[in-house]
């Protein structure tokens, strides 16, 4: 699973990232993080705020130059553990139940998208945290059946907020010692985040990196994607 996560990254970082904004170099102690896609739009089922520890990171949302997307992109101060304090607190802003919700992130040593001459840099590692127990259909995988969720079960409902770390506060040590393998965890500068895959109490997923929604097909593992007004059951006139 993890190893194709890294594989969905390179991808993600290879769509996303290049060309971008130019900015000046970071200061000492000044990290990074970058969420391609961002801000949500109106048919997402979440909106989502990034915080470092308890201050809420902003971004001022500028545009890419490269077709037009949207990134957030936010710089702030600090120290070695850096990772460990940031979050995510996710609401529900859509009619179904959340009972599901994973997230992904990827390190690297520097936010070397903001210098379309720099190449890019390779992914150290990546963060992942995940709340609730997927769905039976979710869990196979190509020729895989993965072992069920043994998570607590997990309900977030319309209007609730829920706060997630980036990485799972179990694993961080572990996702230290993977990046210290490479390099000091002291140079280590930027995470590109946010990739989000969200089940309901109804079986269907959204994922944020492609803003699509889906419900089980007939095969395993296989989903079909459907518009956010079948997945609503809305009549397309009726949203606003």
């Amino acid at each position: 699973m993890r190893i194709r996560l890294i594989l969905l990254f390179h991808i993600v970082l290879a769509i996303c990232v290049a060309p971008a904004f130019a900015q000046g170099g970071a200061e000492t102690g000044t990290k990074t993080f970058f969420i391609p896609g961002h801000p949500a739009r109106t048919n997402d089922p979440v909106r989502i705020r990034v915080m470092d520890g308890e201050a809420e990171l902003k971004s001022d949302g500028r545009q890419l130059p490269n077709g037009g997307a949207y990134a957030w992109e936010a710089a702030f101060n600090g120290g070695d553990d850096w990772m460990a304090d940031l979050s995510f607190a996710i609401k529900n802003v859509s009619p179904k139940k959340i009972t599901c919700i994973t997230i992904f992130s990827t390190v690297v040593e520097a936010p070397f998208w903001q210098n379309e001459s720099q190449p890019k840099l390779p992914i150290l590692s990546f963060a992942q945290n995940r709340v609730g127990k997927r769905p039976e259909h979710a869990l196979h995988t190509d020729d895989r059946i993965l072992p069920p969720d043994t998570d607590a079960p997990f309900e977030l409902a319309q209007g609730e907020e829920f706060t997630m770390p980036v990485e799972d506060p179990k694993d961080y040590l572990a996702l230290k010692a993977r990046i210290e393998n490479k390099l000091s965890i002291s140079n280590v500068t930027a995470m590109v985040g946010g990739i989000m895959s969200v089940f309901f109490e109804d079986g269907t997923r959204w994922i944020s990196i492609s803003r699509s929604y889906s419900r089980p097909a007939e095969q395993p593992g296989t989903w079909t994607t459907i518009s956010y007004e079948e997945w609503a059951g809305q009549p397309k006139n009726s949203v606003q």
